[in-house]
Formats: structure tokens, C-alpha cells, sequence
């Protein structure tokens, strides 16, 4: 019950959000140049900015075809509600490192799904950090499946700030976002070490935020 109201009462404020802020956005054309193509698509970006990539999405495109990651624990109950009321399906996997069985077995159900038409959406300093350091999962799975990234910064003045290790941001409605999209990535499934392409996500990462944020202030 607490779980569904926490879930409802986060979706009526998203859209409260989507409804009243005038949202900018960079690097579109190529993002939707790749969802018509049909091949499967990770979008991507710090944990922190999630509500304002649901808020672009929702308003942009179709997001039935996307899954979002969320903790298979209580902490991803409020989630699976939210997310559910948004049109966005949401997939349950042990997000803390756990290398089990049962761990394993789901990310394969998750690639499968990714092969057969489903999109991503992955905050890869998610659930609990530390921030904007990108965890394993998301360059595994862009090579296992032949998935697009496209890292999203974002950015927005008059926000709440949540007093957390993200400072999840809550636009405040009728201000402004600006999106930056980044160019399309892809991890070569030839490579056996990812952690240079893990390092090469997050500079790339804090690259597209940093330009969400100048143009922000340059429009």
C-alpha cells in the first residue's frame, strides 16, 4: 500500500512536471533516426537526472517498447508503480553486485528481451552510488545484446535538489530543462575488459551534462 501511494503521488507530480516545463532538447534527430530503425536502444545518464529523462520521454515518443531497471527489493516497489502509471515497464534485477545463479538468469531474460524489441533505460551510478561512477552492467549488456547507448545529460536551474548522494533533481514546474543527447555508442563484442569503456562512458557522461548545462544558460 505505502509503495502504491509513494508511486502515485511521485507520478502526479511528474506530471504536474511534463504538463508546465518548457523542455530543450539537443542531438534528437539522431536518437530518433535509431528508434525507427528498430535495433535495440540504451538510453542512459547520472541517477539524479531521472525524472527529467522520464519527463523527455514521455512527451517525445512512444515509450511502450522500454524497460526500466529497478532493485528487486522494497526499494523498487514505489518504482514499479511509477513506472507503470508513466507506460514504461519495469524489470526487477539484483542491482548490489550479487553474482548468483538467480542473478544470472535474469539478465539473461533481460537480453532477451532487449533481442527481441525492447529498449533500456539505465542509470548506471544507480540505485545508491557512489555518484557518477558507472557500474559494469551497462557496457556488459551493449555488448551482449548489440544495443545503441545514448548518454543523456540534463540539466535545470530552478529544481529542488533531493539531499541524497545523486541530488536527484525535481524541476519545479513552468521552469526550463535542457537535453543534451550524445552520439550513439556501441561496445564491440570482440572486448574482453570493459573497464576502459566504463571509464569512456562516464567521461563521456559528465561531457553531455556539462553541455546540457551550457546550453542551458547560452538559449
Amino acid at each position: 500500500m505505502i509503495a502504491k501511494i509513494s508511486g502515485t503521488i511521485l507520478y502526479l507530480f511528474s506530471v504536474l512536471v511534463f504538463r508546465t516545463c518548457r523542455f530543450r532538447v539537443s542531438g534528437f534527430e539522431q536518437f530518433e533516426s535509431a528508434l525507427e530503425k528498430g535495433k535495440p536502444i540504451i538510453v542512459t545518464s547520472w541517477h539524479g537526472m531521472t525524472m527529467m529523462i522520464a519527463g523527455f520521454l514521455r512527451n517525445k515518443i512512444d515509450v511502450s517498447s522500454f524497460l526500466g531497471i529497478r532493485p528487486d527489493d522494497h526499494r523498487g516497489d514505489t518504482l514499479e508503480v511509477f513506472g507503470r502509471k508513466l507506460g514504461v515497464d519495469s524489470f526487477p534485477l539484483n542491482l548490489s553486485g550479487d553474482s548468483t545463479f538467480g542473478t544470472g538468469r535474469k539478465l539473461v531474460s533481460l537480453m532477451r528481451k532487449m533481442s527481441s524489441g525492447n529498449n533500456l533505460i539505465i542509470h548506471p551510478d544507480g540505485p545508491a552510488g557512489p555518484a557518477y561512477v558507472v557500474k559494469p552492467g551497462l557496457s556488459y549488456l551493449a555488448k551482449k545484446t548489440g544495443a545503441a547507448i545514448f548518454p543523456f545529460g540534463c540539466y535545470c536551474r530552478h529544481a529542488y535538489h533531493v539531499p541524497r548522494w545523486d541530488r536527484y533533481t525535481l524541476p519545479l514546474p513552468f521552469s526550463k530543462v535542457y537535453i543534451h543527447i550524445g552520439n550513439l555508442i556501441t561496445v564491440p563484442e570482440n572486448i574482453r575488459d570493459l573497464a576502459e569503456t566504463n571509464q569512456q562512458l562516464t567521461d563521456i557522461l559528465h561531457r553531455v551534462s556539462a553541455q546540457a548545462a551550457a546550453n542551458y544558460y547560452e538559449l
